[in-house]
C-alpha cells in the first residue's frame, strides 16, 4: 500500500533532518579532532609577502555546504585561478541564513597529508558576525575572512570551516582541496638614469633612492611570492629639458630603452628584469614607459607623480607585463591589442565578465574590485587591476624562465633599429658574454669575410616595444639586440629580409688604438673621474662601452653605453668594493678595442 502524500512528506523531512544533524555531528567531531584547542585558536601572523583570501558566493536560505573561495589577487567563485606557493593568501567563507543568528564565530581548519597544519584552526579576522539571508561578493564583511599562515601556503591543502554561536547555530563545511603551485620571486634590477640636459637648461637629474615604491603595485597583482629587487649603478643619458627638467621626446625614450638593453646584454642577459627609471615632469599626454614585448627583459619607466610616486608602480607592472609577452588589452588608445583578450565590452578590456566573474582582491588593503568596475592592467584605461587571463599568462611565462647561467665565450654584441625597409645599426662590441641566439624569423643577419663570403647567418625576428603614453596612441618601436658567436675573420655584417638588403655595417681596415691616460682626473672620496685616450681612422666616430667591477672581475656592471667622451665617473655609493677595475671597449661601428684600467681606490 502506497503512503499518503502527507506521510511521504513527513518521512522526507525526518530523513533530511537525520542527515543534517548526523552530518553536522560527524563534521564537528572531525573538526574537534584536528585540534583540541578549537574553537578559539587565533590566526598566526602573516609575513610581508604571503597571505591568502577567499571571495564569497551568494546563497539564499540555510546552506548545507557553505563555500570557501581563495584569492591572492584575482579569483572566480569556482577557485580556478592558480594559487601561488608562499604568496599572501586570504580565504573568504560565505555563510548565510534566513534566521539572523547573532554572535556567530567561525574557524578555518587546515590539513596536509592527513595531519593538521600548524596553528589549525585559525579564527576569522572579523569574528563575530550576525548572519544575513544574502551575501554581496563586493562587500568584505559579508563573508568571514581568514589570513592563511605562511606554513599553509604550499603543496596540497585541505580546508574546512566550522561556525557556531554556541547556542542557536552550528555548521561545518566539508573539506575541499586547494593546490599551491611553485613560482620564482620576480627579479627586478632598477637602473637609475642620470639624465643630463643638452638643451632647455643645465644639470643632471637622477631619481633618488630608495625605490621600494616601484614594485608595490606589481607585487599586489603579479603571480609571484615576492619581488627580489636590486639597484644598479646609474647610467647616463643626455637629452632635452624644459626649464632644467628632463623632457625626453619619443626618440629619447627609444634611445634610453636601447641603452638599458645594452646594459642588460653587456652583463650577460641575466634572468632579471632590468628597469630603467627616469625622473621627469610628466604632463597629460607624456610617455610614461616603454618595454620590449617578450623579447628582452628590459623596460624604462617614469618615477611617478609627486612625493608618493603615484603611477610609477602601475607603469612598472604594465611594462614588465610586456616583457612577459603580454600585449595590450583593448581600450583607451592602446596600440596592438591582443586579439585573444577575452573580456571586451564597449571596446575596453575588463578583468572579467558575467560568465567569468573575476573579482580583484588587494592583499595589502583587502579592497575588492568587481569585474564590472576595473580594466585589465595591460590596457590604457583606468582604474586598472589584473584579469585571470593576464595573471595566468604571467605565471606561464615565468615558469618557462631558467636561472641556469650560460657558458661565456667571445661574442659580437650587435643591435639596430628596424624602420620600414631599413636597418640602422648601433655601435657593435666584441667581448666575453653568454651567446644568445635569436628566435628564428623572416629576417637574416649575415657575417661576411673580406671576400664578401657569408661565414655565418642567423634568421631572426625583431623585437617590438610600445612607448606607452598616459593619454593618446602609443608609439611602436622595432629593433634587435643579439650576442652572436664572434668570428675573427668578420669584416662586415648585413641584414636581409628575403632578397631585400636592409642595412650593412663594415669594419674599417685601419687600426683602432686605445690606451691608458691621462688617468684619474679627480677624486673627492665619493666619486672618482677616470679617463683614457683613443684614436680612430679619419672620419670614423668613436663610441665607448664601459664596465666596472668591485670584486676583482668576478662580476661587471655596465656604467656607460655608447659614450662619446673618453671619461667616466665612478661613484663610491654605487660600487660595493673599495677597489674598482674598469674595462673600456671602444667601437668604430664593427671594430672593437679593449682596455683594462685600475684597480682604483677611492680617497687614496
Amino acid at each position: 500500500m502506497r503512503p499518503q502524500p502527507i506521510v511521504m512528506r513527513l518521512l522526507i523531512v525526518l530523513f533530511a533532518l537525520v542527515i543534517v544533524l548526523g552530518g553536522n555531528a560527524l563534521l564537528q567531531a572531525q573538526a574537534r579532532s584536528l585540534d583540541s584547542s578549537a574553537p578559539f585558536a587565533s590566526a598566526a601572523p602573516c609575513g610581508a609577502v604571503s597571505c591568502t583570501t577567499f571571495l564569497p558566493l551568494v546563497f539564499n536560505g540555510y546552506p548545507l555546504l557553505p563555500q570557501l573561495e581563495v584569492t591572492q589577487g584575482v579569483q572566480q567563485p569556482d577557485n580556478h585561478v592558480s594559487l601561488i606557493a608562499d604568496r599572501t593568501t586570504f580565504v573568504r567563507y560565505t555563510l548565510t541564513s534566513t534566521t539572523p543568528h547573532a554572535n556567530v564565530r567561525t574557524w578555518l581548519y587546515g590539513a596536509r597529508n592527513g595531519s593538521p597544519l600548524p596553528g589549525s584552526p585559525i579564527a576569522a579576522l572579523n569574528n563575530p558576525r550576525t548572519l544575513k539571508a544574502t551575501a554581496d561578493r563586493a562587500v568584505l564583511n559579508d563573508t568571514y575572512n581568514f589570513l592563511l599562515p605562511s606554513t599553509w601556503l604550499s603543496g596540497n591543502v585541505l580546508l574546512s570551516a566550522y561556525a557556531t554561536n554556541a547556542s542557536t547555530f552550528t555548521v561545518t563545511t566539508s573539506s575541499k582541496s586547494f593546490q599551491f603551485v611553485s613560482a620564482n620571486p620576480l627579479p627586478v634590477t632598477v637602473v637609475p638614469i642620470a639624465y643630463a640636459c643638452n638643451s632647455g637648461g643645465s644639470g643632471t637629474t637622477t631619481p633618488p633612492s630608495p625605490y621600494d615604491y616601484l614594485t608595490d603595485y606589481t607585487l599586489r597583482v603579479y603571480p609571484v611570492p615576492s619581488i627580489s629587487m636590486a639597484t644598479h649603478a646609474s647610467v647616463g643619458y643626455s637629452g632635452p629639458c624644459l626649464n632644467g627638467v628632463p623632457k625626453p621626446t619619443s626618440t629619447d625614450w627609444e634611445n634610453m630603452l636601447y641603452d638599458v638593453t645594452d646594459v642588460w646584454s653587456a652583463e650577460g642577459s641575466p634572468s632579471r628584469y632590468y628597469y630603467g627609471l627616469i625622473k621627469i615632469d610628466c604632463g597629460g599626454s607624456c610617455i610614461a614607459g616603454i618595454g620590449w614585448l617578450g623579447y628582452s627583459k628590459v623596460a624604462v619607466g617614469f618615477d611617478g607623480f609627486g612625493a608618493a610616486h603615484s603611477g610609477a608602480s602601475e607603469t612598472h607592472a604594465h611594462e614588465v607585463g610586456h616583457n612577459h609577452g603580454r600585449a595590450h588589452a583593448p581600450g583607451c588608445g592602446a596600440a596592438g591589442p591582443d586579439p585573444s583578450f577575452p573580456y571586451v565590452s564597449g571596446g575596453r578590456g575588463y578583468i572579467g565578465d558575467v560568465a567569468h566573474p573575476n573579482y580583484g582582491f588587494d592583499i595589502n588593503t583587502q579592497a575588492i574590485y568587481p569585474y564590472s568596475s576595473r580594466y585589465d592592467l595591460m590596457s590604457y584605461c583606468t582604474p586598472e587591476w589584473i584579469s585571470d587571463y593576464t595573471y595566468e599568462g604571467l605565471l606561464a611565462y615565468g615558469q618557462l624562465q631558467s636561472d641556469q647561467p650560460a657558458q661565456t665565450s667571445r661574442t659580437l654584441m650587435i643591435s639596430g633599429r628596424v624602420e620600414a625597409s631599413q636597418v640602422t645599426f648601433q655601435p657593435a662590441y666584441v667581448l666575453d658574454l653568454p651567446i644568445r641566439l635569436p628566435e628564428p624569423g623572416d629576417y637574416v643577419i649575415e657575417l661576411l669575410d673580406a671576400n664578401d663570403n657569408i661565414i655565418a647567418a642567423y634568421p631572426f625576428a625583431p623585437g617590438t616595444a610600445y612607448a606607452d603614453r598616459l593619454q593618446g596612441e602609443s608609439d611602436r618601436v622595432t629593433g634587435f639586440h643579439l650576442t652572436l658567436p664572434y668570428l675573427p675573420q668578420t669584416t662586415s655584417v648585413r641584414v636581409r629580409r628575403g632578397e631585400m638588403l636592409l642595412g650593412a655595417l663594415s669594419a674599417s681596415p685601419a687600426s683602432l688604438s686605445l690606451r691608458a691616460g691621462p688617468g684619474v682626473l679627480s677624486d673627492n672620496g665619493q666619486a672618482l673621474s677616470v679617463s683614457w685616450s683613443a684614436s680612430a681612422p679619419q672620419g670614423e666616430s668613436l663610441h665607448y662601452l664601459v664596465r666596472a667591477s668591485a670584486d676583482g672581475g668576478a662580476t661587471w656592471q655596465a656604467l656607460g653605453v655608447n659614450l662619446t667622451e673618453s671619461k667616466i665617473e665612478l661613484k663610491r655609493s654605487e660600487l660595493a668594493g673599495q677597489q674598482v677595475w674598469v674595462q673600456v671597449l671602444a667601437s668604430t661601428g664593427l671594430r672593437t678595442a679593449q682596455l683594462d684600467l685600475g684597480p682604483y681606490t677611492f680617497g687614496q
